[in-house]
């Protein structure tokens, strides 16, 4: 029996080509969406992975009236995913899209749903939307941190994950373990120095801002969209007085 060498097309897979499936399930199992297949796995041109995953083939009702839909094949949606063994992930999702055949439905065309996936309209997978929010609760991590790990935008993950924070923070579960509050009196005392400094137009200090952060700052950012409350006042002061501390 021949066995595959590294001529043979990186994508294949053999591992369950002895029960007849066009789906392999080592690389379903690594995947772990329930019900989602991996049908190639490539390296793309920046060093990442690009790993392309459809759902199998199903009747499909339309939404609204519950006629039978025709299938009309499937389009690719480009995701961001969970980074890999320190690599960026792409999760092209080869989603699933109908037409009902009823003429009075107004329906028409739609498209597969599997919040598993993504969200209706998303950039990041779900997945890698909790797990920027879990690396912002644990590690404390910064959201232009977490984009570069992603390989993408902080525009792009606090669209994800603000969504998500927002519906946590009206959650009052939250607080059925807790049983003692505080307040970090440090970051307190800088914001109250930010409010009694009156300052009226932070877009002024913007590139004050910039020169005082530990990070490096994006592309049309102002003083109150981001960095720490102490690079703040820093800034304020350097404009205010040109002292640095």
């Amino acid at each position: 029996m021949s066995e595959p060498t590294a001529r043979d097309d990186a994508r294949s897979c053999t591992c369950s080509a002895h029960v007849g499936s066009r789906y392999c399930d080592r690389c379903d199992l690594l995947l772990g969406l329930n019900g989602v297949h991996v049908i190639a796995v490539e390296v793309s041109g920046d060093g990442g992975l690009r790993v392309v995953v459809e759902t199998p083939a199903s009747p499909m009702g339309c939404r609204e009236c519950g006629v039978l839909a025709r299938a009309r094949g499937r389009r690719d949606v480009a995701l961001v995913d969970v980074p890999s063994a320190g690599r960026a992930v792409q999760l092209v999702w080869r989603k699933r899209t109908w037409r009902c055949l009823e003429p009075a439905c107004p329906t028409g065309s739609f498209s597969e749903v599997e919040k598993s996936i993504a969200r209706p309209r998303a950039l990041l997978s779900t997945r890698a939307a909790w797990w920027a929010i879990g690396q912002l609760r644990r590690e404390h991590a910064c959201i232009e941190g977490l984009a570069r790990q992603l390989g993408t935008t902080w525009k792009t993950v606090w669209r994800a994950v603000e969504p998500l924070l927002v519906l946590m923070a009206a959650d009052p579960a939250r607080f059925n373990d807790v049983t003692a509050l505080g307040v970090d009196e440090h970051i307190v005392r800088h914001e109250a120095l930010l409010v009694r400094m009156e300052v009226g137009d932070l877009d002024r200090f913007a590139v004050a801002a910039a020169r005082w952060s530990w990070r490096q700052p994006v592309p049309g950012e102002t003083l109150g969209s981001g960095g720490s409350s102490r690079d703040k006042v820093r800034a304020v002061r350097h404009y205010r007085t040109g002292r640095a501390w």
